[in-house]
């Protein structure tokens, strides 16, 4: 793959060729002889890029580059990756603390907002973080090139551009430097990402690095890895390692409280999504308890549902016994299987130990003391089918008068049928249920709204759900750089109907109506 060209203060190591035998001696030269603390390894794959970020001469967490795709990883991934490939050339690059801090989160967190400069002014991106007011990272991507900007109080205060921006950083204010970089940037279009979540806790198994360990890094990490290859690591209890004070200048207690060495553990490599699945009926739930006391509702609308307590999970359980990646649900075929993902705890369903099993209306999964129950929502069928002929096939359609008046409870079609009463209702982007009831409904940022949404393109209030007398709901953009999308498309007012895909700055809500 074509070699990613990452902003630097200096290349120590130029894609050179280092035996795996010869790495530890190599990170001893750099940072205890040569005395440079800071700065990260990258080392170019067949397939993808590693990258070793190091603070204060320590290795501090890993990344991955796939694509256009990354990830933030434990440290022994480096070094596994590092054994498949032993050829694969090898560079050093010397940054900051402020960049190596803007690179960690890129890899490390999800943008808060994500946009192409050929859609979106970049100018006006700028006015709405210094209204804000908060710190962040930006990060521009063009072609094979990263640039970073770090802000503070909603100003650029820094830019990490690569070797073709040099240029830009003749003009006189950090913010007139971004715009001519990003304005300048060949034809094709450039990705940019903003970055609110700007602290960045050092890999699980940094803590693996000490006085004693120093000098036998591969050792130690490659046995981390083979056993992680059998068996799920234990969760790791040493010392935490400790950042050092910040030289910078500039911005020294951003990058400090930044840089913290908490234990947060990242969640796994992002796979591609599966297309959703086509449900014939109601579409499942699975009720999250502690003991008695409900904790939310999770859709399937989705397909799948994964459990444990790592932040990537969509059901997160924060308990030291469940495992990072403990269980899934799955949708296969005409039904659900949970599946225990070799946690060490193991997965109950009623009260049994299971590896994989289907799963039927009402069945609990237990995990620990958190129950999960399996539920099919009782949902009337189609309120009126029509059926319209068509060239080789037949298209169905629902009727939206008799949705109107199957939510209103009023009779549809003959005066003596009546139409069983629905209930709306909101999935949300976490897949948690909201139920709409006879008042307004508020999207956007502000806190007043009663669905919070965030990025940087959503206005405080960017939509309203709003009931109508004849018992249908109207969607109504109000505002925002981002659009109202309802299915793909673009809206200023929408009566929404059973299945209608709600998109606010590539967040999505679905609207359902259920008995």
């Amino acid at each position: 793959m074509p070699s990613p060209r990452f902003p630097a203060t200096a290349t120590l190591l130029d894609a050179k060729i280092c035996p795996l035998d010869k790495f530890d001696a190599l990170f001893t030269k750099i940072t205890q002889d040569r005395q440079i603390p800071d700065g990260y390894f990258l080392q170019n794959h067949p397939e993808e890029t590693s990258v070793l970020f190091v603070v204060n001469g320590s290795p501090y967490g890993a990344g991955r580059l796939a694509g256009s795709g990354v990830s933030f990883h434990e440290i022994r991934e480096f070094f596994a990756a590092y054994a498949r490939h032993p050829q694969s050339p090898l560079s050093f690059l010397v940054a900051d603390k402020r960049l190596l801090l803007g690179l960690m989160v890129v890899f490390r967190h999800r943008p808060a907002l994500q946009f192409t400069t050929d859609l979106v002014d970049m100018e006006e991106v700028l006015r709405k973080l210094e209204a804000r007011g908060g710190d962040a990272i930006v990060g521009i991507r063009a072609g094979d090139e990263w640039a970073i900007t770090i802000c503070a109080k909603g100003k650029p205060v820094g830019n990490y551009f690569p070797p073709s921006g040099a240029d830009a950083l003749q003009e006189p204010t950090t913010a007139e430097q971004l715009l001519v970089y990003v304005f300048s940037r060949p034809p094709g279009g450039v990705t940019v990402d903003v970055y609110e979540e700007t602290r960045v806790s050092p890999a699980g198994d940094a803590a693996l690095v000490t006085p004693e360990t120093r000098g036998r890094l591969t050792e130690v990490y490659l046995a981390v890895a083979k056993r992680v290859e059998t068996e799920e690591m234990p969760r790791l209890e040493m010392e935490r390692p400790v950042v050092g004070d910040v030289s910078e200048e500039r911005d020294e207690s951003f990058v400090a409280s930044a840089l913290r060495p908490e234990r947060v553990e990242g969640p796994p490599p992002v796979a591609p999504a599966p297309p959703a699945p086509v449900f014939k009926g109601p579409i499942p739930e699975v009720h999250l308890f502690l003991g008695e006391k409900p904790l939310g509702t999770f859709s399937m609308s989705k397909g799948e549902l994964t459990i444990g307590r790592n932040p990537g999970n969509d059901i997160l359980i924060e308990n030291v016994g469940v495992s990072r990646r403990h269980a899934v649900i799955k949708w296969t075929g005409d039904n659900a299987v949970v599946e225990d993902l070799g946690s060490a705890n193991g997965t109950f369903v009623n009260g049994q130990k299971i590896t994989s099993r289907p799963l039927q209306d009402g069945d609990e999964i237990l995990v620990l003391k958190h129950r999960l129950v399996y539920r099919i929502p009782r949902e009337a069928a189609a309120p009126k089918l029509e059926v319209a002929g068509d060239i080789g096939q037949r298209t169905m359609y629902i009727d939206p008068g008799a949705v109107a008046h199957a939510v209103a409870g009023k009779p549809a079609g003959r005066p003596e049928a009546v139409a069983p009463k629905l209930r709306p209702c909101l999935i949300l982007p976490d897949r948690k249920k909201m139920a709409l009831e006879a008042a307004e409904i508020t999207l956007g940022s502000g806190a007043e709204c009663q669905v919070r949404l965030s990025g940087m393109l959503v206005a405080r209030a960017h939509a309203r759900i709003v009931p109508d007398k004849e018992g249908q709901y109207k969607l109504v953009h109000l505002g925002g750089l981002a659009g109202t999308r309802v299915n793909g498309e673009k809206i200023t007012e929408h009566i929404l109907r059973h299945g209608d895909e709600i998109e606010i700055a590539k967040q999505k809500l679905l609207f359902r109506l259920e008995r």
